[in-house]
């Protein structure tokens, strides 16, 4: 149904869409999925050429492609994805209209030709830094360019985003609080604005280098202002993602579960974010001489273990509210839930993997932010096992199965299939643990990370691994093509349709809850403490038992 003055009626929840934000929306959808298929034919070059499967013998070509994939999947899908994201939860859940469609097209613009410049850059070989471009290492100046105003677009969206929410709350388009997903999505944005801003001086600086307009840049300052960037980053990508989270948890239990989450302690949890990320980026400089011990162990180390803080809260509130959902729909026993949870529902699965992948990561991670067992995984195969978990397993997996939402009340199609979308959810999850845990194996054995192996130089136990490796890469990949293959054909063959039964086939499943029921979360509660405390903490102190066997190496 099409409302006068170009909005129209969103036949499942009934909330008003605006039709030139969707198209800002479904625009910024489509490069986001254009960067994916890039980045994942990347990863095929990259993946198995660090396995047992040498698809590339050329240094130069390999990181070539090791560049593409770290600035494809890491920056631009990801980001592609999320200014959609503040587009939609900025306008359809606040039931208006995007405070200004020419902004928006401006930003989208900016980004694109960032994308254009630095992907040209990149594949045409005057880019060949990789992710982090230290210095002294040097790009042609357009690269840099290209990043700046991929930046500056990424910059304008986000004004756009808290401009349109200034807009509906004047407009009183809403009433109380923001919802929850739109919360989360805010502080993800407020963590944005510090994403920018470092990235800003840390670029620019170099950019000016690049011209020859200065005659040196200090490689330290760089360092320092890069990972204000590159960390703070990730916790957008957290933070949109734990939204992301509440918003499968809603949609795919048709609201019920919603009903048991509490909402006040997850945006207090939310908030925690904004206070702990630029104190813990030092954990990324841990090793490098140039910065004071006293700074390392203050942001690299307890700065960085405050961020777990808030992850294991919103852990508990998730697992909890499907956990009380489930026991007050009659499911008793400490874990009997579990076997009640509909596995078979692609958000639902999605979800709970995605948190499952997203924890063990978080697990991993923990012996990098302490100066001591650092100096044991530091530039190993152990690093990319962690963010492989936390960005590819977590995010990029909450945000393929928010799709299979978004995508058919956006275009009015039916998802072409349900099962096919549970089955990409199931291969996504099996194919990056397996490929994380090969990771990890490789860097406790002492693989370097982000270093074309060839087999000539591969230690014998390495191979075992490596080839466990390109299995999980090849796993991932056929899983992530199933996913592209699956929105194209959503939207362009799927079945038109305006039946809210009919759009969500498959996708909700209903759980009737008894009033008055026992809504105990001790299971999640156990489940949290178990993962996110015994094992964190038994993997941290077997690193400093490990860290005192090793050799003097004075």
């Amino acid at each position: 149904m099409v409302l006068p003055g170009l909005f129209r009626t969103c036949p499942v929840t009934g909330l008003r869409v605006h039709l030139p934000t969707q198209r800002l929306i479904i625009a910024n959808f489509v490069m986001a999925l254009l960067s994916i298929v890039i980045g994942g034919i990347a990863a095929i070059f990259v993946g198995f050429s660090r396995g047992s499967t040498i698809l590339v013998k050329d240094p130069e070509q390999y990181y070539i492609w090791l560049t593409a994939h770290g600035f494809n999947m890491l920056i631009f899908w990801i980001l592609w994805f999320e200014v959609a994201l503040v587009y939609f939860v900025s306008t359809v859940l606040l039931n208006t209209s995007i405070y200004s469609s020419r902004i928006g097209w401006l930003a989208f613009t900016l980004m694109l030709i960032g994308w254009l410049v630095v992907n040209v850059t990149v594949f045409t070989g005057n880019a060949t830094v990789m992710f982090t471009a230290y210095p002294p290492m040097a790009a042609h100046p357009l690269f840099y360019l290209g990043y700046i105003l991929f930046a500056l677009g990424v910059f304008v969206a986000l004004i756009l985003f808290f401009l349109t929410l200034y807009k509906a709350r004047v407009e009183g388009t809403y009433k109380g609080h923001l919802p929850l997903v739109t919360w989360g999505a805010a502080i993800a944005a407020i963590i944005g604005l510090t994403v920018v801003t470092h990235g800003a001086v840390a670029l620019l600086t170099t950019f000016v280098w690049r011209l020859g307009l200065v005659e040196s840049i200090d490689v330290m300052f760089y360092r320092w202002f890069f990972w204000g960037l590159g960390h703070n980053a990730q916790y957008v990508n957290v933070t949109a993602m734990v939204a992301v989270w509440y918003a499968l948890l809603t949609l795919a239990t048709g609201y019920t579960a919603a009903r048991f989450v509490n909402e006040r302690y997850a945006r207090i949890a939310f908030a925690l974010y904004t206070l702990f990320v630029v104190p813990g980026i030092g954990h990324h400089i841990l090793v490098d001489p140039g910065f004071s011990v006293y700074l390392k162990q203050a942001s690299g180390s307890v700065g960085s273990h405050f961020l777990s803080v808030p992850s294991m809260l919103h852990a508990l509130a998730l697992l909890g509210g499907l956990e009380a959902t489930l026991r007050a729909a009659g499911h008793t026993g400490l874990f009997g839930w579990l076997a009640k949870i509909p596995w078979r529902n692609p958000g639902v699965a999605g979800l709970l993997l995605s948190m499952l992948l997203f924890g063990i990561g978080g697990v991993i991670a923990q012996p990098q932010t302490t100066l001591q067992p650092n100096l044991l995984f530091h530039n190993t195969m152990w690093v990319p096992a962690h963010f492989h978990l936390t960005v590819v397993g977590g995010t990029t997996l909450a945000f393929m199965a928010l799709s299979y939402y978004v995508v058919p009340l956006l275009t009015l199609r039916r998802l072409i299939s349900t099962r096919l979308a549970t089955i990409q959810v199931y291969t996504a999850f099996i194919g990056i643990l397996i490929l994380a845990i090969s990771m990890a194996i490789l860097g406790w054995l002492g693989s370097p990370r982000r270093t074309l192996v060839l087999p000539e130089l591969m230690k014998p136990e390495w191979w075992g691994p490596a080839t466990l490796l390109v299995v999980g890469a090849a796993i991932w990949i056929a899983s992530g093509a199933l996913w592209v293959v699956l929105m194209l054909f959503t939207v362009l063959a799927g079945r038109r349709s305006t039946d809210p039964g009919e759009l969500t086939s498959g996708l909700i499943s209903a759980i009737i809850v008894k009033e008055g029921a026992k809504t105990s979360k001790m299971g999640s509660l156990v489940i949290v403490i178990i993962f996110l405390v015994v094992i964190m903490l038994a993997l941290y102190f077997y690193s400093f038992l490990r860290l005192g066997f090793q050799p003097p190496f004075w």
